[in-house]
């Protein structure tokens, strides 16, 4: 019982230090709009959708790790331009701007300008180690020719260049 005591004053005290997430700017950055992620969506694809630094999008909202955000989250999106490499768009929330164009994936492979072999459309279960295992091909020049920066993320229904 006097552990749980001690865990939740630890608890109190980690709340009082880390600062709550507000609307204002963290960089003096104007927001743009609000975003609500959606299941399978990527700050990568959140920024190519309003052309904004997804880094500036964590910064902003006090997203530690980049590639951990959860569906139903409210992200402010802040007026800091980027341009970035070649890769999944999400459907913009807010603006009157159209939405990018997607790039094919036979044009999406501008990363490593790599020569592709066949394509892979990722199903169910699938990870990028057992697609690399069945081409007999390493998985980080699957990912370089891919633009994947996060090994462990990839997404049901994506068509992988396979050199």
């Amino acid at each position: 019982m006097k552990r749980l005591a001690n865990i939740l004053v630890f608890l109190a005290l980690i709340l009082t230090l880390v600062p709550a997430a507000s609307a204002a700017p963290s960089q003096g950055w104007t927001i743009l709009g609000n975003h609500v992620v959606q299941p399978g969506e990527t700050l990568f694809c959140i920024g190519r959708a309003y052309g904004v630094d997804p880094w500036a999008i964590a910064t902003q909202n006090h997203i530690v790790n980049v590639n951990l955000i959860y569906p139903g989250v409210t992200l402010a999106i802040p007026d800091a331009p980027a341009t970035l490499p070649p890769g999944p768009v999400c459907a913009p929330q807010f603006g009157t701007t159209p939405p990018p164009t997607p790039v094919p994936p036979s044009e999406a492979i501008s990363c490593g300008s790599c020569t592709c072999a066949q394509f892979h459309t990722i199903v169910t279960g699938e990870t990028l180690t057992a697609i690399a295992l069945h081409y007999g091909v390493n998985m980080w020049t699957i990912a370089h020719c891919n633009c994947i920066y996060n090994l462990h993320y990839i997404r049901i229904g994506d068509v992988l260049c396979i050199p």
